[in-house]
C-alpha cells in the first residue's frame, strides 16, 4: 500500500469507529443496515457478510427480533434453516438512525465544499463497488 492508501485506510476506520461512538450504536445496528442492503437472508448469510460467527450473530439477531426489528420465516426449501427480513419497526430504526448520522456527519462537513463532498461520495461509491463485485 501506498502511504495515502494506507492512510485512506486508517482514516476511514477511525471515522467509522467515531461515528458509532459518537451516535451511541449498538453492534446490533449493523445487522440491520446489512439486512436492509441485502435483502432477506439467512444467519449464515449474514454472519458471513459481517464477517462473524454463526452464534455471535445468531445472538443478535435473537435480541433484534425480540425487540420487533426483524421478522424470521422458514425457509422454502430447507426445513433447518429461517428467513430474516427487516420489519417495519426495523426499517424506522434504520431510516431514523441514518438521518442521526447524517446530521452528525453533516455537521463535520460543514468546513468543505460541494465539491469536495462530492469527489468524497464519488470515491466511496467506487470503493463499495468494487468491494460489491
Amino acid at each position: 500500500m501506498s502511504d495515502s492508501t494506507a492512510e485512506l485506510v486508517l482514516l476511514a476506520g477511525k471515522f467509522i469507529r467515531q461515528l458509532r461512538r459518537d451516535m451511541d450504536l449498538p453492534a446490533s445496528y449493523r445487522v440491520l443496515a446489512m439486512l436492509d442492503d441485502i435483502g432477506a437472508a439467512g444467519i449464515s448469510q449474514l454472519a458471513a457478510a459481517d464477517g462473524i460467527s454463526q452464534p455471535t450473530m445468531s445472538a443478535q439477531v435473537t435480541t433484534l427480533v425480540q425487540e420487533g426489528y426483524i421478522a424470521k420465516a422458514p425457509h422454502p426449501t430447507d426445513a433447518r434453516a429461517q428467513v430474516l427480513t427487516l420489519t417495519d419497526a426495523g426499517r424506522a430504526y434504520l431510516r431514523k438512525s441514518r438521518e442521526r448520522i447524517a446530521a452528525l456527519v453533516r455537521g463535520r462537513l460543514s468546513d468543505h465544499s460541494e465539491a469536495d463532498i462530492a469527489t468524497a461520495i464519488a470515491v466511496l461509491t467506487s470503493l463499495t463497488e468494487k468491494g460489491n463485485a
